[in-house]
């Protein structure tokens, strides 16, 4: 009697081990996609880069400091200046200097006007001599210095300020002559009024309708660049920066 008794039991516990050895896979096989995705994270999150520690912005003695160094770049030695004398006739001179009057040094530029005006910034050219009246004048297209951020090249004490990155208020006589800025090779036939900041008056292909230069008046035509260059002289022309400067929308850091 004990025997038979005993059998249903048995049977009783194997189906019984048997349910939870199910319930166990089944509960394995539902955690497996999830440690798949756990995983996935990881790797992920592994995989990203580390966000670069923000920069530190700089001090305005330190961004002057910066465009002081830009300056002394483009402070070098003029490749050549416009000679005193009457030029030799003949087609090497004319070669050289194309768009020099036939009576010059005679008639040359007395003064280049420079107006800080929105938005043609027009410059003017007011010529001496026998032939003056002949001569073009303007007025043409130009871009002056937009300085740094912050800064207000209006101002005529900050305009002057080395490093500011504004065209400088005032009159200064032309210092000389160069073929293209050392900064930028693009910015030709270059007519230095203030060398030892690096500021001249030079052709350039980008002359929007506000002020964008790092302090230099740009030019819009290569002609009048070329114009201005043959027909000036050291120390006798001389460069007028006036009018009102308005803030553009980008400044220089």
């Amino acid at each position: 009697m004990t025997k038979k008794k005993s059998q249903p039991k048995r049977r009783s516990q194997r189906s019984n081990r048997s349910a939870r050895v199910k319930r166990t896979k089944r509960s394995r096989t539902k955690q497996k996609p999830q440690l798949k995705r756990t995983r996935q994270r990881a790797t992920r999150s592994a995989k990203r880069k580390p966000t670069k520690p923000s920069r530190r912005k700089l001090t305005l003695p330190q961004r002057l400091a910066r465009a002081r160094k830009l300056e002394a770049l483009d402070a070098g030695m003029p490749a050549f200046e416009a000679s005193r004398q009457r030029p030799l006739a003949g087609p090497q001179a004319s070669a050289a200097h194309p768009f020099r009057n036939d009576d010059f040094p005679n008639t040359y530029i007395q003064q280049i006007s420079v107006s800080l005006d929105d938005p043609d910034h027009p410059l003017t050219l007011s010529w001496t001599g026998p032939n003056a009246v002949s001569q073009q004048t303007g007025p043409f297209r130009t871009s002056p210095g937009a300085g740094l951020i912050g800064l207000n090249c209006d101002n005529e004490a900050t305009s002057r300020r080395s490093g500011s990155k504004c065209t400088p208020k005032g009159t200064y006589p032309v210092q000389g002559f160069q073929q293209r800025l050392n900064s930028d090779s693009r910015a030709t036939y270059v007519t230095w009024f203030m060398q030892s900041r690096g500021i001249a008056l030079h052709y350039f292909p980008i002359v929007p309708d506000y002020a964008a230069s790092h302090g230099c008046v740009r030019i819009e035509a290569v002609d009048v660049a070329r114009l201005i260059q043959d027909n000036s002289l050291v120390g006798d022309t001389e460069v007028v920066v006036s009018g009102t400067w308005t803030k553009p929308p980008k400044q220089w850091p």
